[in-house]
């Protein structure tokens, strides 16, 4: 019997309060425990489904290797844009008015006129003269029609040489990314774009308007085996109350809330959150070989992909967010080294003898951002049920008598739901983080993203970048989707997209730079390498 059977049998034989139960070892039973706790979230709907995905190789049979290279402008070059399809006679070209021609017999001609080798003092190509060309192909009459030849066969050789750079792109993309795969980096199409524009760079390759697009990306991964594979992880949480509770509390949470809102100006109603991020953030996912059965993945520190710090934003619901972000670091002692750390106008760092936040701390972040001096004197603040938000006494205790604000508490397990920091903001700052640390990982291994200094200089440069005015629709949309009357902002672009577009990988655009873009500063447009906008800290406003 496999162990999976006998451990399922066990689990509804307990479900049936079965007596007589198969032999277990401790191992089994303890994998029992986990998928029977599991099964206990699903029956209260209470659990989350993550699908994460690995790149992986196919096996030589498997791959798709009737894939060629071209791409979408190879296929717009027309070699005889003038080609008609005739009654019952495809491609005919219209060589002079009235007089079809079929196009080999063109192409024929094409390649008679310019076989020859050699150059004219003058530089020019030696062909053959009108009077030979007219008497091997008799729709050839005037000069002018040479002309239409030699254009013929510049279109020809334009494209010629665009399918010979796409192949020699396409098998360097290959080594690189086996290489990077062996080494266990991790992967993604924005990671192939940038190897891509490294290859044309270093090699001198002249091709216009090709930096990978999707279709031409997934076309490459499948003849090379290279592919997502996705693992899904079922997150079971601990929750009071039933799905049905939660939502209805939820919605009642909402409703109360909007008949507030009014007595408010969308700038003075905001939402405060806490979210651990880890020292060393990878995404969960990465480009392997197909049918790995593990997949290894380096990275600078491993401590670091499990030891956290705690951020805590404001945001407003008129989609700014406040220009300081709270931060508290984990320190030994809970004091700062005497060499100090670094500091940016947008931090607020603290620091505990862990990362979670403590009633001192939570005192602090009400001092120095909810009623520091830029602060509206009337605020309405949503927060969750975190025990240290309900200590009214500790929060009147630093609020000026000027400053008027009032609490919302949102209910337990219910912050998934209508929190606009969980619903639409976390996710797209990890998400900015993760490319950027996956990026160092890959191009500057010697830079400790997991170090102090460095992970505030993160955090500040990418704070700085949400705070974008571009990005004041995606921050109300995170109120929309939580359920609050507040208008449906425009259609927008998300943080990711804005920072790392499909054709980021360009050259820096700081002079004499050599090196590769890898993001696109939301402020001033401009192209920059991981030197000039995380080493040089790039603030251009």
């Amino acid at each position: 019997m496999t162990t999976f059977r006998r451990v399922l049998e066990y689990i509804l034989d307990t479900n049936d309060n079965n007596p007589k139960r198969p032999p277990m070892s401790e191992e089994d039973l303890k994998l029992a425990a986990h998928l029977i706790d599991m099964g206990e979230s699903i029956n209260k709907g209470d659990y989350e489904i993550s699908s994460e995905e690995h790149i992986s190789h196919f096996e030589e049979e498997l791959q798709d290797k009737t894939w060629t290279p071209e791409d979408e402008h190879f296929h717009n070059i027309k070699v005889c844009p003038d080609v008609v399809n005739l009654p019952g006679a495809p491609n005919m070209v219209q060589f002079s008015l009235g007089e079809y021609v079929e196009l080999s017999k063109v192409m024929e001609a094409v390649e008679y006129y310019g076989k020859r080798t050699g150059f004219h003092n003058n530089g020019s190509m030696i062909r053959p003269n009108l009077r030979t060309m007219q008497h091997k192909y008799r729709f050839i009459k005037e000069s002018h029609h040479l002309q239409k030849l030699r254009e013929y066969e510049s279109n020809h050789s334009t494209k010629t040489n665009r399918l010979n750079n796409l192949q020699f792109i396409s098998l360097e993309l290959q080594k690189k990314v086996g290489e990077l795969i062996e080494n266990g980096k991790i992967l993604h199409d924005s990671v192939l774009r940038f190897l891509i524009s490294e290859i044309i760079k270093k090699n001198n390759i002249q091709i216009e308007n090709f930096v990978g697009s999707d279709s031409w990306l997934n076309g490459w991964k499948r003849r090379f085996g290279i592919s997502s594979r996705k693992i899904t992880k079922f997150v079971s949480q601990v929750r009071h109350k039933n799905r049905d509770q939660i939502e209805r509390d939820s919605k009642e949470f909402v409703s109360s809330t909007n008949q507030i809102l009014p007595l408010y100006h969308p700038s003075n109603v905001y939402n405060a959150d806490q979210s651990g991020f880890q020292l060393e953030m990878s995404t969960a996912r990465t480009l392997t070989f197909t049918g790995s059965r593990h997949v290894h993945c380096t990275v600078q520190n491993v401590s670091s992909t499990t030891h956290s710090y705690t951020v805590l934003p404001l945001i407003s619901a008129s989609g700014k967010l406040h220009p300081k972000i709270f931060v508290t670091l984990k320190e030994k002692n809970g004091t700062f080294p005497k060499c100090g750390h670094f500091t940016a106008p947008n931090l607020v760092v603290t620091c505990h003898t862990s990362h979670i936040m403590t009633k001192e701390l939570m005192k602090t972040f009400f001092r120095e951002v909810v009623i520091e001096k830029s602060m509206p004197k009337n605020a309405l603040l949503i927060i969750d049920s975190w025990s240290s938000w309900k200590d009214t006494d500790a929060i009147d205790s630093v609020t000026p008598r000027a400053n008027k604000i009032k609490i919302l508490t949102i209910p337990a397990g219910c912050t998934g739901h209508v929190q606009p920091c969980d619903v639409g903001i976390f996710g797209a700052f990890k998400k900015v983080v993760k490319t950027i640390t996956n990026y160092s990982q890959l191009t500057n291994e010697d830079y400790k993203m997991h170090s102090r200094d460095e992970t505030l200089k993160l955090i500040s440069l990418v704070w700085w970048q949400l705070c974008s005015p571009k990005l004041e629709s995606w921050a109300q949309y995170a109120w929309f989707a939580a359920g609050y009357n507040v208008p449906r902002p425009p259609r927008f672009e998300t943080p990711a997209q804005l920072l790392f577009p499909c054709d980021v990988a360009k050259d820096c655009a700081i002079q004499q730079c050599p090196n590769i873009a890898f993001m696109k500063c939301i402020y001033c447009n401009n192209h920059l390498c991981f030197e000039d906008f995380i080493i040089q800290h790039h603030k251009c406003c």
